[in-house]
């Protein structure tokens, strides 16, 4: 199976091109954010059902593997704005695996998919204090073949939590980390940190990869990750 794996797209599909996979893999992050409000929202939720759904439906000899990261608001809008008249009714097309927490088998491949980060300030989408990171980590199965996480997880020795752009700290989850010893998966395919160390790091038996495709100033800098599994 070739797979090629990318993450946070934040709208950009310029350029873009998964011919030649099996499965594309996309770590969170996928649709354009102007804002937090319900306005703003509803616009991704718009690109989702409309670029998204056609670029997807472009290619239907491949199929995509999609978990959501922090920014993007459309799977939790019916709650966060349940009160402003808003159909928030999103969907994809046929050969997309749409994984928020849950699983699926693609040609006896195991992937899933948690978008799940550390607290950045409390006001972006599925941030989690440990315990809570902890939670949605120990549902990743032990057979799992592929993982997609939103969040690196934090390896030491290895930068694909850090961004090198800004010098930053170290920003992946220990929680993830730990359910990666755990669970052995064989491949982590993560983003977030956007000039996070890519290339790939060997961690517990797993090969993982920050398969950001934009740099901190949401310009394309990555080209996607293809691996052979």
């Amino acid at each position: 199976m070739h797979i090629m794996a990318t993450s946070d797209l934040h709208g950009n599909l310029n350029g873009l091109d998964p011919k030649g996979a099996d499965v594309v893999v996309l770590a969170g992050d996928i649709a354009p954010l102007k804002g937090r409000g319900a306005w703003h929202v509803n616009d991704q939720k718009k690109w989702i059902n409309k670029k998204f759904r056609e670029w997807t439906q472009s290619y239907p000899d491949v199929q995509f593997v999609v978990t959501h990261g922090n920014h993007d608001f459309f799977p939790i809008a019916h709650i966060l704005f349940k009160d402003q008249g808003i159909d928030w009714s999103f969907g994809f097309s046929e050969n997309v695996h749409f994984l928020g927490d849950r699983g699926t088998e693609i040609n006896g491949v195991k992937f899933y998919g948690t978008p799940w980060v550390p607290i950045i300030s409390y006001s972006w989408a599925f941030e989690g204090e440990h315990d809570t990171l902890k939670r949605w980590f120990s549902k990743i199965p032990a057979d799992v073949d592929v993982l997609i996480t939103h969040s690196p997880p934090h390896i030491p020795g290895s930068d694909v939590d850090r961004s090198i752009q800004t010098n930053s700290e170290h920003f992946g989850s220990g929680e993830l980390t730990e359910a990666i010893i755990d669970k052995r998966p064989r491949f982590v395919f993560c983003g977030h940190i956007h000039t996070g160390q890519h290339g790939g790091v060997d961690f517990e038996g797993s090969r993982i990869y920050n398969v950001s495709r934009l740099d901190e100033n949401y310009e394309i800098a990555y080209e996607p990750t293809w691996v052979e599994v």
